[in-house]
């Protein structure tokens, strides 16, 4: 009974085991993209910008807290940023990479994540 078990499973075994040993021959080292934990906070629109959900900004480190950037212009400036997050765009050369999540047009503010 054992020998019997052992023979029918064995195909779908190998089949399994080549499924792995083709992820794992897989080249990865240049397509992984880094993970990080982003943090949203509210910015006061500038301006009059238009900014979309979705859009990617560039979040700069400014002499009375943070600023974001889309090209050379500011479109939001960050209202009261807590010292970490300010310390932790400080020690990123001064700039992060930043991801419009909500705009509130009414109240001129936007949600933006810096990742």
């Amino acid at each position: 009974m054992g020998a019997d078990f052992i023979r029918k499973a064995a195909k779908s075994f190998e089949k399994s085991w080549d499924r792995r040993r083709v992820e794992l021959a897989t080249a990865d080292l240049f397509t992984r993209q880094p993970s990080c934990a982003a943090r949203t906070a509210e910015a006061d629109i500038v301006n009059n910008a238009h900014l979309q959900p979705g859009e990617a900004v560039t979040v700069q480190a400014a002499d009375n807290g943070l600023i974001a950037m889309r090209g050379l212009s500011v479109v939001a400036r960050f209202h009261n940023p807590s010292t970490d997050l300010v310390a932790a765009v400080r020690s990123s050369c001064g700039v992060a990479k930043g991801t419009v999540e909500q705009v509130y047009s009414l109240s001129g503010v936007a949600e933006i994540a810096i990742c």
